[in-house]
């Protein structure tokens, strides 16, 4: 587990592979009515606007940053977000433990992707392989988020039961244990560029807490 987590923590959804992150990570889709039919000489009123165009304001610490967000992508919903956000985060885990390289190229950030590359080429080097299982994430919370330069950027809080361990060579146990469950927390942000077609977030970093 010591070796996963110091990896992560140095490491800092792009595609999101086949279930494509993006439809989950912020974006609504759905019908939209056809506002009823209004007398011409009637005055306009609050009500008169379609029910589709008004949602409740954001709520929390990162209300701001979400509004900011929400200003260039209108269609952005930070519960579905957060859906996408806990399936990457099983993702990105288990593809790093694999050693799965073709599965983390598009889920991560160009830096973050090397110093998960480089630490997946020394631990082959070694003749090591790492077994991870996730258990249940038992929170995941948008506790930051900011739209700067054209760069929407959300930080999620998650709390995880993982057990992992490392295997040497000959099968050898060399640190962690399957058998035993850790609490693991983390602040991960994910980032995507507002100012092009391109709709895919990407991992820029991850922290313990």
């Amino acid at each position: 587990m010591f070796e996963l987590l110091s990896t992560l923590i140095f490491a800092g959804i792009a595609i999101f592979i086949a279930i494509r992150l993006y439809s989950t990570l912020g974006r609504r889709e759905g019908h939209m009515e056809a506002p009823p039919a209004s007398d011409p000489n009637a005055r306009p009123s609050l009500s008169d606007v379609p029910q589709s165009h008004l949602r409740p304001a954001f709520e929390g610490r990162a209300a701001a940053g979400l509004e900011a967000i929400a200003a260039v992508d209108p269609g952005f919903d930070p519960e579905s977000f957060t859906s996408g956000a806990r399936a990457a985060y099983t993702m990105i885990v288990e593809a790093f433990a694999k050693g799965d390289l073709a599965a983390l190229r598009p889920l991560l950030a160009d830096k973050v992707y090397q110093r998960y590359a480089d630490a997946i080429a020394a631990r082959n080097e070694r003749k090591q392989s790492v077994r991870t299982e996730i258990e249940r994430i038992k929170a995941a919370e948008i506790s930051e988020a900011s739209h700067e330069g054209h760069i929407a950027r959300v930080k999620v809080s998650f709390e995880a039961e993982i057990a992992t361990e490392t295997l040497g060579e000959n099968g050898e146990r060399v640190s962690g244990d399957l058998g035993t469950l850790n609490t693991v927390r983390e602040n991960w942000v994910f980032e995507r560029r507002t100012d092009n077609a391109n709709p895919n977030w990407v991992l820029t970093g991850v922290a313990a807490v």
